[in-house]
């Protein structure tokens, strides 16, 4: 869909700061619908967005981001040369707590090392933004820093001062004052929705529901699930009817349900020998799970399969006094039926392997009941859903199973929604709630 962009400057530019994930859009003035993200790397794991995860030299002369900081500090830990840097993750949640947010907030790092949060937050910006210039210059000849119109977003549900805090350490990370705008997370989704182009035309899109029609806006991300309600209005922008709310059902309580298995398995203290020394193996089954995350079908029969480094093998016999990994699993009385090691790899029947994703996608349908019970949300019929965690195959079939009636509506791409929908935001300068 072609529009003439309202924006003043050559480049919109937007940085999705994720709780796990974070990336960055952009698009020219006059190119409506072509919108620029990056693929970032790590191993065998290619993603459109990176880790949310900063390397920071502890004299600020260095920093890195996402796979890349992973990868560097696991490099660092094999040459003893990583207590000169700080290796943070995850700590976007510490803005979640609105009344806890002050100035002087401290994020601790992996080793429990503390640092103030503003220069975290304030470093890992500016990384982001330093790979996107970079990208933008390979597009767009000649483009300033001054010619670029920055959009961050953040959840609705934050209060002032975590907008505020997010707002001050992108002006610090080298983002100009006239050039940014904060956009709330919902908004930006809902007009991604509305205007992404879709090929499969037997596809619903938010493009086709008439104005006046309200809709359920169910963003499923790395740590949380949101929920919003929103009514498209005669001018194609957006009225909120019912505000935002969270509770903690993303994608990591997958994860952290498959480590705890991990630990049952092998030994918490020998998985966490295995991580300290063998950090660069230790991210392969990470980014292994994430990539089976992906690509686990719902009524799929046969077996999953992980490959398993062979650091975590011979720590792991050695330390159960056996001579091979098999013997670990048989002696295990909680997995001996749930698991074999085939050829190097960990095999799973396919329904215990769903397992680890069943609590999680159960209380998110519950929570999605109990939303819809609302007075504000009680008749609505579309579904919306957006976000990473969205774009599971087992949530969407939990998801249509229970709700069977509801039009359900699954972004394309909907772990770029944000990002992509802040863009169309600004070229339309549709910010109706956003923090200027």
């Amino acid at each position: 869909m072609e529009k003439d962009s309202k924006c003043s400057r050559l480049v919109v530019a937007a940085i999705d700061f994720g709780t796990t994930f974070s990336g960055y859009a952009f698009s020219s003035k006059n190119e409506w619908g072509r919108v620029f993200t990056n693929l970032w790397s790590g191993g065998s794991l290619i993603s459109p967005k990176a880790p949310t995860c900063l390397l920071l030299k502890k004299n600020f002369s260095e920093s890195f981001i996402g796979y890349e900081a992973e990868d560097k500090y696991a490099e660092l830990i094999s040459d003893e040369r990583h207590k000169d840097y700080y290796f943070f993750q995850r700590f976007k949640m510490i803005l979640h707590r609105d009344t806890d947010v002050k100035q002087h907030i401290l994020c601790y790092d992996i080793s429990g090392e503390a640092l103030e949060a503003r220069l975290v937050f304030q470093h890992c910006i500016k990384c982001l933004k330093d790979c996107l210039y970079k990208h933008i210059e390979k597009i767009v000849s000649g483009t300033q820093d001054g010619d670029i119109d920055y959009v961050l977003t953040v959840p609705a549900i934050w209060g002032d001062n975590a907008k505020m805090f997010m707002r001050e350490a992108a002006l610090k990370a080298g983002i100009k004052k006239d050039n940014l705008t904060i956009a709330l997370e919902p908004e930006a989704a809902s007009m991604y929705c509305q205007y992404v182009a879709k090929e499969d035309t037997l596809s619903p899109t938010l493009g086709v529901v008439k104005p006046g029609t309200k809709y359920i806006l169910i963003d499923l991300g790395g740590v949380t699930a949101n929920i919003t309600v929103h009514q498209k209005c005669e001018d194609n922008t957006l009225e909120e009817v019912l505000p935002a709310s969270g509770e903690p059902l993303g994608g990591k309580a997958v994860d952290d349900r498959f480590m705890n298995f991990l630990k049952e398995l092998v030994g918490e203290n020998v998985l966490e020998e295995f991580k300290k020394e063998n950090m660069e193996d230790y991210n392969e089954i990470t980014r292994s799970f994430e990539t089976k995350k992906r690509t686990i079908k719902p009524d799929k029969s046969g077996n999953t399969r992980m490959p398993i480094p062979h650091a975590l093998v011979k720590l792991c016999t050695k330390s159960h006094g056996v001579k091979s990994f098999i013997e670990v699993i048989q002696k295990n009385d909680t997995h001996r039926n749930n698991v074999d090691f085939i050829t190097g790899k960990l095999v799973w029947n396919n329904d215990f392997f769903r397992g680890f994703f069943k609590k999680t996608i159960d209380e998110i349908v519950k929570y999605i009941d109990e939303i819809i019970r609302e007075s504000e949300a009680r008749d609505i019929r579309i579904f919306v859903l957006v976000g990473g965690f969205s774009e599971c195959l087992l949530v969407q079939d939990a998801i249509k199973k229970h709700f069977g009636d509801v039009s359900i509506i699954i972004a394309e791409e909907a772990g770029l929604a944000f990002l992509k929908g802040a863009v169309f935001l600004a070229k339309c300068q549709m910010l109706s709630r956003v923090d200027q």
